[in-house]
């Protein structure tokens, strides 16, 4: 056999093998690459890569256990939906402007992303920006960056863009 019909018979052989193993899923959440019927977020795995390069997360500031926009999300969150939320503890918590980002979980319910504001002087959660369970098989960041950004439009997208998850439930 001539060079080009090994290379020609390699490929259709590669595709075949290709085929076989994996497959890609698509349902209203996005696209899932299925590699022997096991899920993995490949774009989403592409789209978290394609952040980290492309962000300035220079005008956000991650917070600390001391720093007052994290002492007053930690009471807001805890005072959410007592007495459950009572137990939350902040894995993460980054703030831009006027808006704080906290990560959050508890003892008995669903690790959550909450989303907070400060208008007129008065800080309060922003109802429909609270993401609250796991993401399987997605990759958490890209998934409840997408959510966030879709719910709350006016947000700083630097402030999106610069959440990495910090918590076991997410990564």
């Amino acid at each position: 056999m001539k060079k080009k019909a090994y290379l020609a018979l390699l490929a259709v052989t590669l595709l075949a093998v290709i085929s076989i193993h994996i497959q890609w899923n698509t349902d209203e959440n996005g696209t899932l690459m299925v590699i022997d019927n096991k899920p993995v977020d490949f774009l989403g795995a592409i789209n978290n890569q394609w952040n980290r390069a492309t962000r300035t997360c220079s005008a956000v500031t991650r917070l600390s256990t001391k720093d007052e926009k994290y002492q007053i999300a930690q009471s807001l969150i805890r005072n959410y939906s007592p007495p459950n939320s009572q137990a939350a503890v902040i894995a993460g918590a980054w703030a831009m402007e006027s808006w704080t980002l906290v990560e959050v979980e508890f003892q008995d319910l669903l690790p959550s992303v909450v989303l907070i504001q400060t208008k007129d002087n008065q800080t309060h959660i922003v109802p429909n920006a609270v993401w609250s369970g796991f993401t399987q098989p997605w990759a958490a960041a890209p998934f409840i960056r997408k959510y966030l950004e879709q719910q709350v439009p006016q947000m700083p997208v630097a402030l999106t863009r610069c959440f990495d998850p910090q918590s076991r439930s997410f990564n």
